[in-house]
């Protein structure tokens, strides 16, 4: 018994498949989809800095405030409770020309202490005022 494979159907040829090409209307389009991406990505990459510039503001030092009562820090851990002394309420009295006014500006104690009156300051104006 000799066993001889069936002979197999020949297979139909699979359809063509139509691809539609690209035209000129496409690509034209594609590239000013792309431009209108990328400006709106440079605008907000060059505008999102300059709110700094605008609230920045310099002015010239009239004079130290006293600084308040110290802060105690207390931190609670599996340790217990421990304290801590804080350097805080340090402030200056800094006149801006143009604004015709005066500020008080908070500073670290070593700023506070390095700063002579008359010294040139550059800080960003207080939040409730920025544009």
């Amino acid at each position: 018994m000799n066993a001889t494979p069936a002979p197999s159907s020949p297979k139909a040829p699979r359809p063509r498949v139509i691809v539609s090409g690209v035209n000129r209307r496409d690509v034209i389009i594609g590239v000013l989809v792309a431009l209108a991406v990328i400006g709106f990505i440079a605008f907000a990459v060059f505008n999102s800095g300059g709110y700094k510039e605008r609230n920045k503001l310099d002015g010239i030092v009239r004079g130290h405030l006293a600084p308040g009562p110290r802060e105690m820090l207390m931190t609670v851990s599996r340790k217990g409770v421990s304290e801590k002394t804080a350097d805080t309420g340090y402030s200056l009295k800094v006149w801006v020309e143009s604004e015709k006014r005066e500020y008080e500006v908070m500073v670290s104690k070593e700023d506070f202490d390095k700063t002579k009156d008359g010294d040139e300051m550059s800080f960003l104006r207080p939040k409730s005022e920025q544009h």
